[in-house]
């Protein structure tokens, strides 16, 4: 240690030392000089007041519904979760459970159907006969020992109707009887039948006139003499020359007697109708069944009607009393349009 370092060292290490400065630096290489750090420039901090946000109103909002979830379903426990053994009485007791749920089903179709409430539908009238729009019905009266003619037209507007009775003597009571008696009736056409509104009696020189008033239930009476008389009704009302037709729209009737409120010219009365079944009539027509209808007796006198089942059910033949208690017969000799 005490040695010193042998020239050929010195000339070995000053070798190595030119040969790290040439690929360091180059020939020209040096060491930069040393320069002490600029100062840094200070930071400033300003403090400022925050204004403070407007408020923007927030428009009202409803709240949402929660969503209803649906419950978890949930897995079938494995069998090894049992802590106790399944009871074999519940396994058997899995197919009545069903049969109790298809009976809860058919109870509750059952309820369903019995919790209808029952809609009350009105009694529809059976469809009235056809007609045709004008007839007109050619009779032979007999009244008594005097003899006459009587004409029935019919006209049919629609809704709405005519009916026309004229009627006088022939022959030598033509010489004592002399004037016409006309009656006149007009009204609507109902589901039910007809419906009048006015009716007019003449008898030679007297004049008497009925206004029906369906909406009210009055009929005024106005007599050829003395003041308006008034009658109150209820339902359907028909007079005495609007009931014949009516027979016929409506034939057969439903039931074995059938009855009618009629103005009979001077009164309202409750009249009740017999069905006495079919009968053949010999007329001018040839032999013609008929429904044979009689009114019951009431204290008014007689009225039985006959009508033809394959003409329309029109009268044919006609028997009835007038106010002396003489009967008056109608036999029908011809129909024409």
């Amino acid at each position: 240690m005490g040695r010193s370092l042998r020239p050929s060292w010195w000339l070995a290490l000053g070798a190595s030392l030119l040969l790290h400065v040439s690929l360091f630096g180059g020939p020209d290489w040096v060491i930069p000089p040393w320069k002490p750090p600029s100062p840094s420039r200070p930071l400033e901090v300003q403090l400022a007041a925050v204004s403070k946000p407007a408020t923007v109103p927030v428009p009202a909002t409803q709240p949402r519904p929660p969503v209803e979830h649906p419950p978890p379903l949930r897995s079938k426990p494995a069998a090894t979760e049992f802590s106790e053994p399944l009871d074999p009485t519940a396994i058997a007791a899995t197919p009545q459970i069903a049969a109790d749920a298809d009976e809860i089903v058919d109870v509750a179709r059952a309820e369903a159907v019995s919790a209808v409430v029952p809609v009350l539908v009105e009694d529809v009238p059976p469809p009235l006969n056809a007609l045709p729009p004008r007839l007109k019905l050619h009779f032979q009266v007999r009244y008594g020992l005097a003899s006459g003619e009587q004409t029935l037209q019919w006209v049919n507007e629609g809704e709405r109707y005519t009916l026309v009775s004229v009627a006088g003597a022939t022959g030598l009571a033509g010489v004592f009887y002399r004037g016409r008696f006309v009656q006149t009736s007009r009204g609507r056409i109902t589901p039910y039948g007809l419906q009048p509104e006015e009716f007019w009696d003449q008898r030679g020189d007297k004049h008497s006139r009925a206004h029906f008033n369906p909406g009210q239930g009055q009929l005024t009476f106005m007599p050829t003499k003395g003041v308006p008389r008034h009658f109150a009704y209820q339902g359907e009302v028909q007079d005495a020359l609007s009931l014949i037709f009516q027979l016929a729209l409506t034939a057969p009737p439903t039931a074995s007697s059938l009855s009618y409120r009629v103005f009979n010219g001077k009164k309202l009365r409750d009249y009740t109708y017999e069905a006495r079944g079919e009968a053949v009539l010999e007329t001018a027509l040839g032999a013609l069944r008929t429904l044979h209808l009689a009114r019951v007796a009431d204290g008014d006198g007689r009225f039985e009607i006959w009508l033809a089942i394959d003409r329309f059910y029109l009268p044919v033949r006609v028997l009835r009393s007038d106010d002396n208690g003489s009967e008056v017969e109608l036999r029908l000799q011809s129909i024409t349009p």
